[in-house]
């Protein structure tokens, strides 16, 4: 004769599988063949430390199943699915600062002789763009206090409360002074450096101990451990705000394009090269129109609208921004070049009388992998002439 479990017993034991099997299927293996299928292989390595720290809020996650499980195995899918969700959120949002770009003050215009003196006081004189956009996120030049330094250390002369320095200049000596130490702590090797730059501006803005505690638990700053390290904050202080998270953002919407997109790309960027980019999408990594769109939002922070052949860029992107673009026979900085007799696309970086320095990918012709892609492209600078000889005339799309 057969005997039939009971049915308490029967619940216990497919609690028990049920969970032996969702622990075992979640872990970093596993997360990262999805992940394969979401962004590039190389793109996941730059992002270890996020899956890892996921990973920890998944197996926390799971300790907490056994009152789930009553519900049934769909309410369970439905966890472990958002849990994914989550994850790859954050690694499609942890490149670098991708807002648009805003004039500075009057107010801090006037004060750029001051910074600069003491910027080059302080051996950061690559800085000041930098100094200035501070100064505009924190206060946009108004005030006693525009470097809002009161509460640094370097602050020996008044009380270190909020808006506790009554005199501006000695305002931005310990602002410059403090921005001077957090660029130390990053270790911030040249003004092209603009991941550490990123870990040292919200240095600024938390503290140089969010520098020390971002390098130990992380390897260096992201948007997903400014958060954290906030969220952190306000529940060891008991308080309901602390810091901005978003400060990288907000200071780098006041910087001009080479130092906000960084010298030169930077492949960690997620948004740029892989999740929005719809050359990427398409799977042509490593063609000029992959590479200018990817440079393009590294260093405005918004869709250029084009997503043709290189000798379109221009026109869908003064059609998609008429009110940002213009079309030009002669450059500017941040301009966007297409070639008339071939069919190229490029990104002007900088213009000297009749030079003109470019950034352009797809010098093999060929469409690449994503790793192979990083490689296929050059900055170079030519004159007005030459280019127009090499491409056959070339037709510019100029920030007004």
């Amino acid at each position: 004769m057969s005997e039939s479990i009971p049915v308490h017993n029967q619940r216990i034991t497919y609690v028990s599988k049920a969970k032996h099997h969702v622990v075992n299927k979640i872990n970093i293996s596993k997360i990262k063949q999805t992940a394969d299928k979401v962004v590039t292989q190389p793109a996941i390595k730059s992002t270890n430390r996020v899956i890892k720290t996921s990973i920890e809020v998944v197996k926390k996650s799971v300790s907490a199943m056994n009152t789930l499980f009553s519900f049934g195995t769909g309410l369970i899918l439905l966890l472990v699915v958002t849990l994914f969700i989550g994850t790859f959120s954050v690694l499609a949002q942890d490149g670098g600062s991708n807002s648009e770009i805003v004039s500075l003050s009057e107010e801090v215009i006037a004060y750029e002789d001051t910074i600069r003196k003491y910027a080059k006081e302080y051996d950061i004189e690559d800085y000041v763009t930098l100094l200035q956009a501070i100064m505009m996120q924190e206060s946009g030049g108004k005030g006693n206090d525009p470097m809002q330094a009161s509460e640094s250390g370097y602050n020996t002369k008044y009380p270190r409360v909020p808006n506790g320095i009554t005199d501006p200049e000695y305002s931005i000596e310990v602002g410059t002074h403090t921005f001077s130490d957090c660029l130390k702590k990053a270790k911030v090797k040249d003004s092209s450096d603009t991941e550490r730059i990123y870990l040292a501006l919200q240095g600024y803005n938390y503290g140089s101990g969010y520098i020390e505690w971002a390098i130990r638990n992380f390897g260096g700053y992201s948007k997903y451990n400014a958060q954290q390290f906030s969220d952190n904050k306000k529940q060891e202080l008991n308080v309901s705000g602390y810091g901005d998270p978003s400060y990288v953002d907000h200071v780098m919407r006041y910087v001009g394009i080479t130092f906000r997109g960084g010298t030169n790309p930077n492949f960690n960027n997620l948004e740029a090269w892989v999740t929005r980019n719809p050359y990427a999408q398409a799977g042509l990594y490593g063609q000029c129109t992959w590479f200018a769109w990817g440079r393009f939002y590294e260093l405005y922070g918004y869709d250029p609208g084009f997503s043709g052949d290189g000798s379109s860029c221009v026109k869908e992107l003064i059609a998609a921004h008429p009110d940002k673009f213009e079309r030009s026979s002669s450059p500017k900085a941040g301009a966007v070049f297409s070639a008339i007799g071939h069919n190229h696309v490029g990104i002007v970086i900088a213009v000297k009388d009749n030079t003109l320095t470019v950034q352009e990918g797809n010098l093999d012709g060929i469409t690449n992998t994503f790793q192979d892609a990083k490689k296929d492209w050059q900055t170079k600078s030519y004159t007005l002439d030459q280019l127009r000889s090499i491409y056959g005339g070339v037709v510019f799309a100029n920030p007004k």
